[in-house]
């Protein structure tokens, strides 16, 4: 996909998908390495049943921290979230024979974040409707949705009108809006679904709830991997003064003013 198109479907649809990005060898390779590694954080609450969450692995483990700051991602994201890029965050999940229905949402009441990030989607292993295929809601990304939390779940208050279920082999990428709706259906075979997906966000962005050092892993659409104790995002005195004042909670809406800053912030998006 030229980087036009690129651009041009994500801004339309909020996500794009790019067949063959990786090998299988590689896939079975960083599976591998997924599965040695260990989690910054002591358990995530996601976790139930045969669905498996591991996040926050890049941390600590070399071999994840290289595959995310490649040159080859970078050239992907680049086009969409501008050449000064940090990861805040990154989660394995593996959907298991019967593992549930994960519901429809939007990343960010998750993360309570203001601003977008850039979720970076690799299969591990074939995806497909009856193994807990993603499924995702075109055009979501453009407002913030109604949702509802439901124990740790934070889900979609409304019926997503025209979903589009997302078949992906091992080595094929998805990158989605954070504000993207989508879902996971349930695993009826016999075989463990994986994904790996990594949170990318502008360096001009904050998150108040990641703790230093901070992953950047790229500067002026290059790759550059370092851990770094503070970035520009961060020093912004508007990117705090917006945490400062709004309470993001699942009933507090986001005002007015904060949604214009957003935009002003996120050229071409919502």
């Amino acid at each position: 996909m030229e980087e036009k198109e690129l651009r041009e479907t994500f801004e339309r649809d909020g996500f794009v998908i790019c067949k063959g990005v990786f090998s299988k060898e590689e896939m079975k390779t960083l599976l591998q390495d997924i599965e040695a590694a260990q989690r910054r954080y002591d358990s995530d609450n996601l976790t139930r049943g045969s669905m498996t969450f591991k996040s926050s692995i890049f941390f600590n483990e070399p071999k994840l921290q290289a595959f995310a700051s490649q040159q080859k991602v970078i050239d992907l994201l680049k086009n969409l979230a501008g050449p000064d890029i940090w990861v805040r965050w990154d989660q394995a999940v593996a959907k298991g024979p019967g593992a549930d229905t994960f519901p429809w949402h939007q990343d960010n009441h998750y993360s309570k974040l203001i601003d977008p990030h850039y979720q970076f989607w690799v299969a591990l292993t074939d995806s497909h409707e009856n193994n807990g295929g993603l499924w995702v809601q075109p055009g979501s990304h453009k407002k913030e949705q109604p949702y509802r939390k439901v124990g740790y779940e934070m889900v979609y208050g409304g019926k997503p009108e025209s979903p589009v279920l997302i078949t992906a082999e091992p080595g094929d990428v998805v990158i989605f809006s954070s504000f993207t709706l989508h879902s996971t259906t349930p695993n009826t075979t016999q075989d463990t679904r994986w994904a790996y997906v990594i949170e990318y966000m502008s360096l001009e962005h904050y998150d108040p709830y990641v703790t230093p050092p901070y992953f950047v892993v790229a500067r002026d659409g290059k790759s550059c991997p370092e851990f770094v104790e503070t970035y520009r995002g961060r020093e912004n005195l508007l990117n705090r003064v917006k945490y400062r004042l709004i309470d993001l909670t699942p009933t507090t809406k986001m005002p007015g003013w904060v949604k214009q800053a957003q935009k002003v912030l996120t050229p071409g998006t919502r």
